[in-house]
């Protein structure tokens, strides 16, 4: 791509996955790999509508999604109860309520509980897992830490060929670019950038957690929304 380049790794780090965050403005550079890769969608990424082959293409309003609710912390909204760049470390979170406790973070992420859940939207091709950290439901910080693991990831270059145009090829090597920039002159720079394009980057700086919500028919697929 003439006039910009991206790294890629092909190893990933793994780190001690994070604590439950504060209700509060942190700074924190760590990085986490993880899950590793799912299954992608069957259609050619470049073969999908919108600005990015990702973009969504139906809305999940159903009334009949009702019965599944999420947890008031990542329930979808234009206006979330928690401000969150899914770029970021889970410790940078924080929120305009006043009144809510930490305590919200082990509550189940969504109702009825479940063990597992998968995490879908159309701006990524890879699906994010989130399997229960107490071994019986899935909490609102298993979706959280889940969420930036997974997109911590490192892509491949097959992977970064497959969006298909030069456009977003660009859009995503500058989301590349922002992200480690936004480091310099502070520890972590020369490792964040190093590291190389990572599925966050797929986002092309569309970072804001608006939650999650329900798809139909499937208690344990949601739908994450991404601003």
């Amino acid at each position: 791509m003439p006039g910009r380049h991206v790294r890629f790794s092909s190893t990933n780090t793994f780190h001690s996955p994070p604590q439950a965050p504060p209700l509060t403005s942190a700074t924190s550079s760590s990085s986490a790999s993880s899950l590793g890769p799912l299954t992608p969608p069957s259609t050619p990424y470049s073969a999908l509508p919108g600005p990015t082959p990702f973009a969504p293409r139906r809305s999940y309003t159903d009334p009949s999604f009702v019965k599944s609710q999420a947890h008031s912390f990542i329930a979808f909204s234009n206006k979330p109860v928690l401000k969150y760049d899914v770029s970021m470390h889970p410790s940078t979170i924080s929120t305009c309520h006043t009144g809510l406790s930490c305590a919200g973070f082990a509550e189940p992420a969504v109702y009825p509980p479940q063990a597992a859940i998968s995490l879908l939207t159309p701006h990524l091709p890879w699906a994010i897992g989130v399997p229960a950290s107490n071994g019986s439901y899935v909490t609102v910080f298993d979706v959280i830490d889940s969420i930036y693991r997974t997109l911590r990831v490192n892509t491949l270059p097959a992977e970064f060929n497959a969006l298909g145009s030069q456009k977003l090829m660009r859009k995503a090597a500058a989301a590349y670019t922002q992200r480690y920039e936004r480091l310099r002159g502070h520890r972590g720079y020369t490792e964040e950038k190093k590291q190389g394009v990572k599925r966050v980057d797929f986002l092309m700086g569309y970072t804001r957690l608006q939650g999650i919500s329900p798809t139909p028919g499937a208690p344990d697929v949601w739908q994450l929304n991404i601003g």
